[in-house]
């Protein structure tokens, strides 16, 4: 009995320890994590809109109480407004899924990036591909978005179609002016 409780303080301690060890890198890399993050983003909304100057983040609680909207970045050229880069997460088959989309003051998509995904490699991780994400871009953000769900994949499609239109909805009832 002696001997067991003995092993189990051990246990206890060594555990302890890792834990702590652990709590205390994640706590200096997640300013890293949070930076790379951010430029992700940012060098996806360079690559919706080429000609801008900049992007600035949209604080308003109206726009970030929208369902699976998390972020909200008002792009610009010069003095104007150009468009709008919206980060939704909706859920997949297995987790949430990041998605930026942008679209130009006319409603037009422009691009969707999957941020992060932590879908099966082989089947829901193709939503990662160019020929799935191609399928976005020129449509109007008048309407939901019409696309080819991948065969197999299919609740991965869709949570990134949900996750478009959902960027879709926050623009048309507050950002298009």
């Amino acid at each position: 009995m002696r001997e067991i409780i003995k092993l189990g303080f051990i246990l206890l301690a060594i555990t302890s320890v890792a834990g702590l060890i652990l709590g205390g890198v994640n706590s200096m890399t997640a300013d890293i994590i949070e930076e790379r993050a951010l430029e992700e983003s940012m060098e996806a909304i360079e690559a919706f809109f080429p000609e801008s100057d900049g992007a600035g983040f949209v604080d308003d609680a109206d726009v970030l109480d929208y369902d699976l909207v998390d972020e909200v970045y008002e792009v610009r050229q010069g003095d104007n407004v150009i468009g709008y880069t919206i980060k939704t997460v909706p859920n997949g088959y297995d987790g949430p899924i990041e998605i930026l989309t942008g679209i130009t003051i006319d409603g037009e998509i422009t691009g969707v990036e999957i941020l992060s995904q932590t879908e099966t490699p082989g089947l829901g991780d193709r939503i990662t591909t160019d020929d799935f994400k191609e399928q976005f871009i020129g449509q109007s953000s008048d309407s939901e978005v019409d696309v080819d769900v991948l065969s197999g994949a299919t609740v991965s499609s869709n949570a990134v179609v949900n996750g478009v239109n959902a960027a879709i909805n926050v623009f048309e009832e507050e950002l298009r002016n």
